[in-house]
């Protein structure tokens, strides 16, 4: 039986919403005039993520799909370590490699080659590790003419192309991808997939976000959807990429018309009982 690399129990992440400008005075006035209009506290905080469960084998290529604000990109950075739930629980068994938002993980003024070594420290890999990798991270991401510039002068491109070759290829067992496939030419994205398809192979975890719903059917053997912070389904991929194509995806009318025959809906006692 597949060990777990991935455990979510019940998580939930809650942003209070405001201006961080503001003065201590202005933050106190704010705070006084909330207590004693409680109806309005509501309004200044938004779960992103609510009631969240599931579980991913090592192993595993997971597809998460989900609109625009659907907690996607949220649930990574969790995964990722980037940031604590507010509440419920994220067990990660394993080193994570992560490209989410173009830049996370760089420091801007080093050179390219310096943030290769850079973040094969973070995954706590020694120099000679990261060197016996080094050429083919910099092949796959032809930068090799700018190697040494600080990637602070890099396009967005040229960006993307090292983030994810340093997440691809150095040395962790899990591997979090969030919409590469939204930067770069069509060439790149056929790349990356590829890239991705040999992690796979390799028997590494992968947890990929994308748009793209027929990249993620060639990936994913499974799928996760989300809506408005909360898991409404988890199945085969199919199953879910063919209900998203049916129209309404997102409704409570298409979870209860059968769309998604072979999948999970994650109900809260079906998430529960999914993640033992």
């Amino acid at each position: 039986m597949a060990k777990t690399a991935v455990t979510a129990e019940r998580v939930g992440k809650l942003y209070r919403l405001g201006n961080t400008q503001d003065t201590l005075a202005r933050t106190l006035a704010d705070a006084l005039m909330r207590s004693a209009r409680g109806k309005d506290r509501k309004a200044q905080e938004l779960w992103a993520l609510d009631d969240v469960s599931f579980e991913v084998a090592e192993g595993e290529v997971i597809g998460i799909i989900g609109r625009n604000g659907a907690g996607k990109s949220t649930l990574l950075k969790l995964l990722s370590r980037l940031t604590e739930p507010t509440r419920g629980r994220i067990t990660v068994e394993g080193k994570v490699g992560s490209l989410l938002e173009i830049g996370t993980g760089f420091h801007p003024e080093l050179t390219g080659r310096d943030n290769i070594y850079l973040n094969g420290t973070i995954l706590g890999m020694s120099r000679a590790d990261v060197s016996r990798r080094f050429d083919e991270i910099v092949e796959f991401a032809e930068i090799d003419r700018f190697l040494d510039t600080p990637v602070k002068r890099y396009s967005s491109g040229m960006y993307v192309r090292l983030a994810f070759a340093v997440a691809a290829h150095l040395e962790s067992e899990i591997l979090i991808v969030d919409e590469v496939l939204a930067v770069g030419d069509v060439a790149f994205q056929r790349k990356c997939l590829g890239r991705m398809g040999q992690v796979a192979n390799e028997g590494r975890t992968v947890l990929f976000v994308s748009h793209n719903l027929a990249a993620i059917k060639s990936l994913c053997t499974r799928a996760l959807l989300l809506q408005d912070g909360k898991l409404v389904a988890d199945g085969p991929v199919e199953d879910t990429v063919s209900c998203v194509r049916f129209g309404s995806p997102m409704t409570r009318a298409s979870t209860s018309s059968g769309c998604f025959s072979g999948s999970r809906f994650a109900s809260p006692a079906s998430t529960r009982s999914a993640s033992g």
